[in-house]
């Protein structure tokens, strides 16, 4: 009986922790496989070659890590972006010497078939029910987006004609959301060690959870949101199934979130967060004006729900959570489509949540089978393991085909350019990025919309007034100068923040560009800007600027000059360029190192040192003997320096640590101290509370446990 027992164990763990997780992984594998080849994407309308930029500026500042000066005026390495991912790309082209576009095709089709295996594993330990995790697997995997369902917009956003593919597909392949969907690889083993740890209280579990969390908040902020929602649909969970140990459950959480946001503090310092969240000031607006009376209505709803779950759901486990995680993330997604043209956000960048509404409708299915697993245990033992045996059997059935379908078609459009005939030499942004390489003069920045703007620095190293990702800019003005530039009808307005940004090349796309980003007609810059050449309907422009230093002796009145309302404030926008202008001492900048520039030539009377780059902390400056200068923000949030004597100047400027910064890496040390006498001091369980009532019945644990292990 012992031999037989030990077969039967051993046949159902390689079922379970490898039979089923195979097919998983060739579920993903068989859609994605081409994205583990190749070099670059054949979608250009793909953000992707911005993460892989990133890499080549982790590359080029090296090993300061102190300023990048290519984007949006300029910022701070430490706000760069979530970094887990540009990061990979550094460290496998120096370790195993790929290109970062090759490290991030890589390493994304590893997380879009990984994911799967995940989620698996996180929704079979939550219900404790294998087919409860292998249905939700093959539903978020296979099936098309829920979204997709009620809006057409989302369902038309596809490769395929007859079949729509899921959703996590198209992000990944058409729109380059890597980090994202890296995130979500991480995000069910954080869920997954988060319930084990709250459940048991090992401390192995909470530090494994915890650096999966500090994973998925160093990799995508998108992926975050998601799981600071499914972290709070796991806790509420817990509570309704354990109300006897809700002590317990709320201390282990506390502590768990502690640690997780501790160990990604050095990153998530108090300035990243406020560059990097700054684009959710409508959705922090749209609570803030909900409070009290829709706070106060929000924690009625609430509270019903925990009541009935607690009553009705409470013995089922994670059914409760679940159902609490779908109607979260589909209240959110459903309220920014179904808003119309108002689209509410009521989080930062929810329309690309739909991702994690897949998921919710996948656990949520999961759900179901451990609900109906529950009954059949009730009704008798062993058609517990017989009806969950129908459900994957079933379940493998109905998807398959779709599956074949998918696995036809799918691939190829994740084939690298090479692959699919398409030259990166031969395509209009190569063209237009060379071209303006040629032209630019001194330190000018250049002017490009659109998906030239995005693969502008994959290309050549001019600087530009945009980028790629506007959380990362620590100057509030350069998106609303875009935004000015393509939309407004006021063509000096436009000519006066060109010359603040000291842009001296613009280009005017024409059909070749991917977004069409104008939307004033062309005459509005012929009016004011140089007209250069036409690159078949690209019309390239030369800004008339004064000097085309960064660096600039002016008058101390700039500092008077009011700030702008906004970017059509007419009165401080032309003061603060006429003051701009009006120098005839010329300064020169020359970059000695990262984030070290020195600046030399002539000051006159009752003037200062304005350089047109962004202020952030940690800007210093001194003098050639030594002494420390005065750095301050001008009122368009430019660089100011206030030298000691008039005459000529030879002044260092240099970007080091700010202390908001060093606040964070203080944090994250702390922690890992912490982590360290967690290991070598504390005992598990940790936070142990017995509980006020009787546990759940023996009987109904064994009879899961005899399916589930």
């Amino acid at each position: 009986m012992k031999i037989l027992s030990g077969l039967i164990k051993s046949t159902y763990f390689v079922f379970v922790f490898l039979g089923l997780p195979l097919i998983i992984v060739w579920v993903g594998y068989s859609q994605i496989w081409p994205l583990f080849t190749g070099e670059f994407t054949q979608q250009l309308g793909s953000i992707e070659v911005s993460y892989i930029q990133m890499a080549k500026f982790i590359s080029s500042s090296w090993p300061r890590l102190a300023w990048q000066p290519r984007w949006y005026l300029g910022y701070p390495m430490s706000v760069l972006y979530t970094p887990f991912v540009p990061v990979f790309e550094f460290v496998s082209h120096n370790l195993w010497g790929w290109s970062y576009s090759h490290a991030y095709r890589w390493l994304t089709a590893f997380s879009y078939v990984g994911g799967l295996v995940t989620l698996y594993l996180f929704t079979r330990t939550w219900f404790k029910n294998t087919a409860a995790g292998y249905i939700a697997a093959l539903i978020y995997g296979i099936l098309p987006s829920f979204m997709g369902l009620l809006y057409p917009e989302i369902a038309l956003d596809r490769f395929l004609v007859d079949l729509v593919e899921p959703r996590r597909f198209t992000i990944l392949v058409r729109w380059g959301e890597g980090p994202h969907v890296v995130s979500l690889m991480f995000l069910p083993l954080a869920a997954l060690f988060l319930i084990k740890f709250l459940r048991r209280g090992n401390k192995w579990q909470l530090l494994f959870g915890s650096v999966f969390t500090a994973l998925v908040l160093l990799t995508n902020s998108v992926g975050a949101w998601g799981l600071l929602l499914l972290s709070f649909a796991v806790v509420f969970g817990e509570l309704t199934e354990n109300p006897g140990r809700w002590q317990q459950v709320l201390g282990r959480s506390l502590i768990f979130a502690a640690v997780s946001f501790g160990l990604s503090a050095f990153w998530f310092n108090p300035l990243f967060l406020a560059t990097f969240f700054h684009e959710g000031g409508g959705a922090w607006g749209f609570w803030k004006n909900q409070f009290p009376w829709g706070w106060l209505l929000g924690g009625a709803i609430l509270a019903i729900y925990f009541f009935l779950s607690k009553k009705l759901l409470g013995k089922i486990f994670g059914v409760s959570g679940s159902l609490l995680f779908l109607g979260m993330m589909f209240g959110l997604v459903n309220t920014y489509y179904g808003s119309g043209s108002e689209r509410l956000e009521l989080v930062p960048q929810v329309l690309r949540l739909t991702t994690e509404v897949d998921i919710a409708v996948a656990l949520a299915v999961g759900g179901v089978i451990s609900a109906a697993g529950f009954i059949l245990s009730k009704m008798h033992r062993n058609l517990l393991g017989l009806g969950m045996v129908v459900v994957i059997i079933a379940g493998s059935i109905l998807m398959g085909g779709r599956q074949l379908r998918l696995i036809s078609d799918l691939p190829r459009f994740a084939e690298p350019a090479e692959k699919a005939g398409i030259k990166l030499e031969q395509t209009a942004e190569y063209e237009i990025a060379k071209v303006l390489e040629t032209k630019v003069k001194g330190q000018e920045r250049v002017f490009v919309p659109g998906n030239y703007g995005f693969y502008l620095n994959y290309f050549t190293d001019l600087p530009q007034l945009r980028g790629a990702l506007f959380q990362s800019a620590v100057n509030p003005w350069p998106d609303h100068i875009y935004f000015q530039t393509v939309n407004g009808l006021d063509a000096d307005i436009t000519l006066d923040w060109l010359k603040i940004a000291n842009v001296g090349w613009f280009v005017f796309s024409g059909p070749r560009e991917t977004f069409h980003d104008f939307k004033v007609d062309e005459s509005k810059f012929a009016a004011v800007l140089k007209f250069d050449e036409d690159r078949q309907g690209d019309k390239i422009y030369q800004v008339p600027l004064k000097d085309t230093s960064l660096t600039k002796a002016v008058p101390q009145a700039i500092l008077s000059v009011k700030i702008p309302i906004n970017a059509i404030d007419r009165t401080p926008i032309a003061q603060y360029v006429g003051i701009l202008e009006s120098s005839r001492n010329q300064l020169q900048l020359v970059e000695k190192n990262n984030g070290v520039y020195e600046i030399t030539g002539n000051v006159g009377d009752g003037e200062l040192v304005l350089v047109q780059m962004a202020y952030a902390p940690g800007w210093q400056a001194r003098d050639k003997s030594g002494q420390g200068l005065v750095v301050s923000k001008d009122p368009l949030g430019m660089i100011a320096i206030k030298p000691k004597q008039t005459g000529a100047q030879n002044i260092d400027l240099i970007y080091g640590v700010s202390g908001q910064v060093m606040v964070g890496w203080l944090a994250t040390l702390t922690m890992w101290v912490f982590c360290g006498l967690i290991i070598f001091k504390f005992k598990s369980p940790m936070i142990e509370i017995k509980p006020k009532m009787a546990a759940k019945e023996n009987v109904e644990e064994e009879t899961v446990a005899r399916f589930c292990g």
